[in-house]
C-alpha cells in the first residue's frame, strides 16, 4: 500500500465533501484496497442519508452477511413443529415502527423464532448503525440466556439445536 496515498485519505474531512464527491471517494477507498476508510465514508453517507445496499457492501455486518449468519437457525426454527412464531424475519421490532431518532431503534434487526408451550425462544441478530459489529443473541422466555460475537456462530448453533429439540 502507497503510505502518502493512505495519509492523503486519512486526512479528507468527509463534511466537506459533497454526496457525489463521497461517491467517487468511496470507489477510490475500494479500488485502492482502503477498506477501513471506505467502511467510515459508508457510515458517514448513512447519517447523511444516501447510502444504499450496493454501499453496504464494505462492512462486514451488513444485511446479505447477516442473512448468510442466521439460515442455518433459520433451518432449524423451521423445522420445529407446532412453532407458533415466524420461524424467520428481517424486520424485528428493534428495526421497524420506531423513530429514527429513538435511542434503542437498530439498523438490523434480524431473527429465528421458536415457540411451543414448552418454551418461547429467540435467536437475534442485531446490528446498532452501519459499521458496527453484529451482535448475536440467544434468548429464552424473554431473558438473555447468552450474547455472541461472528466467531462464536458455531458455539450458538449448538445450544441452537438443543432448544430446538426440546421445543
Amino acid at each position: 500500500m502507497n503510505t502518502t496515498r493512505s495519509t492523503q485519505i486519512r486526512a479528507i474531512d468527509l463534511t466537506t465533501l459533497t454526496d457525489k464527491q463521497l461517491e467517487n471517494y468511496l470507489n477510490n477507498c475500494e479500488r485502492y484496497g482502503e477498506t477501513e476508510h471506505a467502511r467510515a465514508i459508508v457510515s458517514h453517507m448513512f447519517s447523511r442519508g444516501i447510502a444504499n445496499g450496493t454501499h453496504f457492501r464494505v462492512l462486514e455486518g451488513n444485511q446479505d452477511s447477516v442473512r448468510s449468519a442466521m439460515q442455518q437457525f433459520k433451518k432449524i426454527a423451521s423445522e420445529v413443529t407446532d412453532n407458533q412464531r415466524t420461524a424467520y424475519t428481517e424486520a424485528g421490532g428493534f428495526k421497524i415502527g420506531r423513530a429514527k431518532g429513538d435511542p434503542d431503534k437498530k439498523w438490523i434487526d434480524t431473527y429465528c423464532a421458536i415457540k411451543t408451550s414448552a418454551m418461547n425462544a429467540v435467536f437475534v441478530c442485531y446490528v446498532k448503525m452501519p459499521g458496527d459489529e453484529p451482535e448475536f443473541e440467544l434468548q429464552v422466555d424473554d431473558t438473555r440466556v447468552r450474547s455472541y460475537n461472528a466467531n462464536q456462530l458455531d458455539s450458538a448453533l449448538k445450544e441452537w439445536r438443543a432448544i430446538a429439540a426440546r421445543a
